[in-house]
């Protein structure tokens, strides 16, 4: 399994969620497996993604919301966990895709265990640790929001780089998907 497999069991599972997801493989993944999609796409912002997507959540409550992270997003930005377990919005998951590395500033290790399940399992959030498919889409269907999927996959392949982007209009897709656009 690798990183837009993995991203396309989570669209197949959370068919109607908004989703929001950090710079590169997440995106690239994201990008790739729902054809680009009107999601949220953060670039240039290593750290931040789940904090957009706390905000998400909160301002459309009535909607699944998924963020979509990698393991080197998720070390950078690791006390929004704390923020996750405060505000507790019942309609976010948060998936954290881990190879153990930074994948788009050329593969260096993390230097880091993949422990974000256990992480978030001590500030009692639910979690849980996925490495295929059949996994990642119980796990989608079934875990408790607010909830943290660590997907373990072995299969370091790229998506590749996202195209350019241009943010004005992935804000205004984005908006119009969750019925924000006024």
């Amino acid at each position: 399994m690798n990183a837009t497999d993995v991203t396309r069991a989570v669209l197949d599972a959370a068919r109607s969620a908004l989703f929001v997801s950090s710079l590169g493989t997440a995106t690239s993944a994201l990008r790739r497996a729902s054809n680009d999609g009107p999601h949220l796409y953060l670039g240039g912002s290593m750290g931040s993604a789940l904090a957009a997507a706390i905000g998400v959540a909160v301002r459309c409550p009535e909607r699944h919301v998924v963020c979509l992270l990698g393991d080197g997003e998720m070390l950078m930005g690791a006390s929004t966990l704390w923020s996750l377990a405060g505000v507790r919005p019942s309609n976010l998951l948060a998936v954290v895709l881990c190879d153990g590395h930074y994948t788009i500033t050329g593969g260096q290790p993390l230097g880091a265990p993949s422990a974000f399940a256990a992480v978030a399992a001590q500030l009692d959030l639910s979690s849980s640790v996925a490495t295929t498919a059949r996994e990642v889409t119980d796990a989608v269907h079934t875990l408790p929001r607010p909830a943290l999927l660590e997907v373990r996959y072995d299969e370091r392949a790229w998506p590749g780089p996202s195209p350019f982007v241009d943010p004005p209009l992935v804000r205004l897709r984005f908006e119009a998907e969750a019925g924000e656009v006024r």
